[in-house]
């Protein structure tokens, strides 16, 4: 599979064409209004917030180190699960810690794949169990590095050996059953040098997909340690997105997506066609904000219908639509 065309014709919509104000104005008003018009499509919903690796880009430790012990319980998991609307299609079983230290997690996958929905998968790698392969459609592994020395500095505890072989035997398991195997890549100037090994990697372990995406600072607004990352990325911020177009190319049999910086807020689905919810039960505001998020409601008194279309929720989508300030979205890198 290759998407080179598309891959050439995003860069100019995606990050050319966005740098003139009006056309970005335009695309937003259109983004935003696909994805009020879709309904909600895709929900996350995180297993834990316990993690077994330490990445400096992760604010993972900005939580209450008491409360991130407990994991979402599979009774609870169900339930989330059960009152889902008829419009949702796909799941994902991924948040702020790695999934496989929840001990329900392939139940996890397995329930959500036996009702029907499209299943994602996440993990780091050091902890994958191959079992979960029969119930999920798309298995996603972190792979910041393919030098050891720079991977074990990018995510320090990173199984190296155990990563690489987890993802040779989701290769192997597609002759099986058609799953597709992603490789996440976070990109700085750290690494940025590793895109030729990282595309031949694809190719050769023939992964069906890799996204590519900028490191984000995920760090609550008054924090020492966002701080300390706003910092860091003055310097390691990547910015030459046509090194990696120039590094593609037509015969490659991956499927490349380069998620880029929009520059400025306004471009979200979030709360529009998809919803974050956490480990604790609660509908939160996104991906990007978990430590410190807005919380629109919580599953433990109320369902999913109710918050979905809760005043507050309602008030947030619309200040999105007028692209109004938000305090909680103003330094999000996407």
């Amino acid at each position: 599979m290759n998407n080179y065309n598309d891959v050439i014709n995003n860069y100019k919509i995606w990050y050319e064409d966005l740098k003139d104000k009006n056309t970005f104005e335009k695309k937003r008003k259109d983004f935003i209004s696909q994805h009020k018009n879709f309904g909600l499509k895709r929900v996350q919903i995180e297993p834990t917030q316990r993690c077994n690796y330490s990445c400096h880009m992760c604010p993972i430790d900005e939580l209450n180190p008491k409360d991130a012990k407990k994991d979402l319980e599979f009774s609870n998991f169900c339930k989330i699960i059960d009152q889902l609307p008829k419009t949702v299609t796909n799941i994902c079983l991924s948040g702020l810690g790695e999934p496989f230290l929840n001990k329900e997690y392939i139940n996890m996958a397995k329930y959500s794949k036996e009702k029907g929905y499209t299943t994602e998968i996440y993990n780091n790698g050091s902890l994958f169990d191959e079992k979960i392969l029969e119930y999920t459609d798309y298995i996603f592994f972190s792979v910041d590095g393919l030098t050891k020395e720079l991977l074990s500095q990018l995510r320090s505890g990173v199984k190296y050996d155990k990563l690489f072989e987890s993802i040779k035997k989701s290769v192997e398991y597609k002759k099986i059953k058609n799953i597709n195997v992603c490789i996440n890549f976070t990109i700085s100037n750290q690494n940025y040098k590793e895109i030729p090994l990282l595309f031949k990697f694809c190719e050769d372990f023939k992964i069906d997909y890799l996204y590519i995406q900028a490191i984000s600072n995920n760090y609550s607004i008054n924090s020492e340690k966002r701080e300390k990352l706003s910092n860091f990325l003055k310097t390691n911020r990547f910015s030459n997105w046509k090194y990696i177009i120039d590094n593609y190319n037509k015969d490659y049999n991956f499927n490349l997506t380069i998620w880029y910086p929009r520059i400025t807020k306004g471009f979200c689905h979030w709360t529009f066609s998809s919803l974050y919810i956490n480990k604790n039960q609660e509908v939160i505001s996104c991906c990007q904000r978990v430590t410190n998020p807005t919380i629109f409601g919580t599953l433990k008194n109320q369902n999913i219908e109710e918050i979905y279309n809760s005043k507050k929720m309602i008030e947030f989508r619309a200040m999105h639509e007028k692209n109004e300030d938000i305090s909680l979205c103003n330094n999000c890198p996407y």
